[in-house]
């Protein structure tokens, strides 16, 4: 698997006993749908590496205890610490046509009510304030608050995200 083909669950944040355990901190929506995981891919040194989980148990809201096959010791499971953890896109919860996750933004049109196409999605920055739609126009990078507000709707089938943008927020980045 290439990092593009999946997503990240959360990071592995300590070790749990002696025996290789390890509590990996979720940071998704839902939680409880992560609770069985039968493999997953660490990224380590630049690198996805496929990990065959042989017990899970949950530890709080957010926290999961993993076992993983042939991690049978405190230092062999310290190693693993600080990975962070993903899964295929597969793997995702199936949502409604009317919700999306950020991943599938990438690539769409953004057409503005009064402009029109004004770009092409590149990314959600995810910030402690408000998340961002981040999209190319002319070559620059656009960055748009991401609420209902401002991005109304999203048409996954046919690629596109209608905004209402702001007077003059393109203007900042031309200049």
């Amino acid at each position: 698997m290439k990092l593009a083909d999946g997503f990240e669950i959360g990071f592995l944040e300590r070790t749990h006993g002696f025996k290789g355990e390890v509590v990996l901190q979720l940071d998704v929506d839902n939680p409880s749908h992560y609770k069985k995981l039968g493999s997953v891919y660490l990224f380590k040194k630049g690198k996805l590496i496929p990990f065959f989980v042989s017990g899970s148990k949950p530890l709080g809201r957010d926290e999961l205890l993993l076992k993983f096959e042939d991690i049978d010791d405190e230092t062999a499971a310290r190693d693993l610490l600080g990975s962070s953890v993903h899964l295929p896109a597969e793997a995702l919860p199936a949502l409604h046509d009317d919700q999306y996750y950020y991943h599938e933004l990438r690539g769409m049109q953004v057409i503005d009510d009064i402009l029109g196409l004004v770009g092409t999605a590149l990314d959600v920055y995810e910030t402690p304030q408000q998340h961002l739609l981040a999209f190319d126009h002319q070559g620059k990078e656009v960055l748009c608050p991401l609420n209902d507000e401002l991005v109304y709707r999203v048409n996954k089938k046919a690629g596109i995200i209608h905004t209402r943008l702001p007077e003059g927020l393109i203007d900042v980045y031309l200049d």
